[in-house]
């Protein structure tokens, strides 16, 4: 297991973002860019996400992670791509804290190569369901969120995702009559 891979690190980190991040109502679309850790073999990536979210605590939406080439040991590279389609259900602790369950369905494609002949290629990929938690914190119109996401399936694996969601349009409020 990798270094990083430590329960106690990853106890720290949760109770960390736990104290520091909080939710406020999210209704309406919502984009998101993150930084992305993949824990099997601390590759580092990126994650994007565009989300609706039809009332106070629930929000959906399809999101994208994608890890270039890093090496993996003295004579592989690894690349992973991932396809979600996420679900969270917000449950606020307060105004502006909340923690979110996270679910889901995944694709993830993963491609090794050789350092020394980049023309010999292996490819991978697999159907999964994820599951996970995050928190979320109220900054106006961004919001501060950090989750943890494991994914099932053949290719299994877990990642930590630590970013902003921008909130750029809210639904339109019902007039009473």
């Amino acid at each position: 297991m990798p270094e990083f891979y430590n329960h106690n690190k990853i106890q720290k980190l949760f109770i960390f973002f736990w104290i520091s991040m909080s939710i406020h109502s999210q209704q309406g679309w919502m984009a998101g860019v993150a930084p992305s850790l993949e824990l099997k073999e601390n590759l580092l990536g990126i994650n994007t996400r565009i989300y609706y979210g039809p009332n106070d605590h629930f929000c959906f939406g399809p999101e994208v992670s994608f890890f270039p080439y890093q090496e993996i040991d003295n004579e592989y590279e690894l690349k992973v791509t991932e396809l979600n389609f996420n679900a969270h259900y917000i449950v606020e602790l307060t105004h502006d804290f909340g923690i979110y369950p996270l679910s889901g369905i995944n694709l993830t494609i993963e491609k090794e190569r050789l350092i020394e002949v980049t023309d010999e290629n292996k490819e991978e990929d697999g159907f999964g369901l994820n599951y996970g938690l995050g928190i979320h914190y109220n900054l106006g119109k961004l919001f501060a969120f950090a989750e943890f996401k494991g994914v099932t399936g053949k290719l299994k694996d877990e990642f930590m995702t630590i970013g902003v969601i921008f909130l750029f349009s809210k639904p339109k409020d019902k007039q009473e009559h």
